[in-house]
């Protein structure tokens, strides 16, 4: 079963996106804090991520370039998930690689659509670790 780790701290939010992919058979953990997102992900080693940007005690930006900038943990694909941006001017392409994440996803956003990125996440990922 694979683990997926949503760090979000809207518990609506959390709990749709926690059941949607139970759902389907991953192994959710969840977590409402930046800071504690990030030692989840150090921890539980996920096989993916989603980060919302404006969390407590550390946003998903931060998370997202701590972990890319690690060997150990940079092969975990981040998806980010956020409303922040969407006033910004710049598309979901431009934050993408802004952020380093794998892939980016402006609130509000379908169901369908995150699963389906974190399918094809999963599947690239596989055996996929730090070098």
């Amino acid at each position: 079963m694979k683990k997926v780790l949503v760090v979000e701290d809207a518990k609506n939010i959390r709990e749709i996106i926690a059941f949607t992919l139970r759902k389907r058979g991953y192994d959710v953990i969840e977590s409402e804090d930046g800071a504690d997102g990030y030692k989840k992900a150090m921890t539980e080693k996920p096989d993916l991520i989603i980060l919302d940007v404006m969390l407590p005690n550390k946003t998903g930006f931060e998370i997202c370039s701590d972990l890319k900038d690690s060997k150990q943990y940079r092969n975990i694909p981040v998806i980010i998930l956020t409303a922040v941006t969407k006033d910004s001017g710049k598309d979901d392409a431009y934050w993408k690689e802004k952020s380093r994440a794998d892939e980016f996803l402006s609130k509000p956003f379908r169901a369908q659509d995150l699963v389906g990125k974190v399918e094809e996440l999963v599947a690239k990922y596989e055996g996929k670790e730090g070098d």
